[in-house]
């Protein structure tokens, strides 16, 4: 199978949430899950997009039903994020042989707009070896567009902090994209100031 020439979408969605106190995967962003809510949003995009569940596997993937997706499921989700990129990594190097890169993103940032996921595509597209990070309040992370030549050692990443050693160690050719926000809902108090952000201007 092929990519045609375009990113691969590695959406990850495995974590337990236990920050949460829940199945965050589930949290309701404007009345549907947040993981369907943002799988949809990527869907958009005219990538191909790989979802990797762990934690609370059945019902995430239950969420995500009737959505034209590749759901991979991962054993080892209490590694960390590492492994579970590494997870939806390997799936990309096996069906996606002509993917020109994976852009990394979380299941739990509901906020990232349109916009800012078309901007990193856009730029991939000029510059298809740099590796492309958000920049939110100081701090570079996901999502990240990493190039083709990443995936090898990506498959084999295991680091619990994500690939943040990996963004680290080729910062010469990290380029930021920075955004106003896009924060991570990882207790109560996160999911709150989102529903919050939405009352005072949903987005579309």
């Amino acid at each position: 199978m092929s990519a045609g020439g375009v990113p691969v979408i590695v959406l990850l969605a495995a974590g337990e949430g236990r920050r949460f106190g829940g199945i965050k995967q589930l949290a309701e962003i404007s009345g549907e899950p947040m993981c369907r809510r943002v799988a949809r949003q990527l869907l958009t995009l005219g990538c191909p997009l790989v979802v990797v569940t762990g934690a609370h596997a059945e019902a995430v993937e239950q969420a995500l039903d009737g959505l034209v997706l590749d759901i991979v499921r991962h054993q080892g989700w209490q590694q960390g994020l590492g492994s579970s990129i590494a997870r939806g990594v390997q799936h990309v190097r096996q069906q996606y042989g002509a993917a020109t890169g994976v852009l990394v993103c979380l299941a739990d940032q509901p906020l990232v707009e349109d916009t800012h996921y078309r901007r990193l595509l856009v730029r991939h597209g000029e510059s298809p070896g740099r590796l492309l990070a958000t920049r939110h309040g100081g701090i570079s992370g996901p999502p990240v567009l990493f190039p083709a030549d990443c995936l090898a050692e990506l498959a084999a990443w295991s680091d619990v902090r994500g690939a943040r050693a990996l963004l680290e160690r080729q910062a010469a050719r990290v380029e930021h994209l920075a955004v106003e926000e896009h924060p991570d809902v990882d207790t109560c108090d996160d999911l709150a100031q989102v529903w919050a952000r939405l009352r005072q201007q949903p987005l579309p």
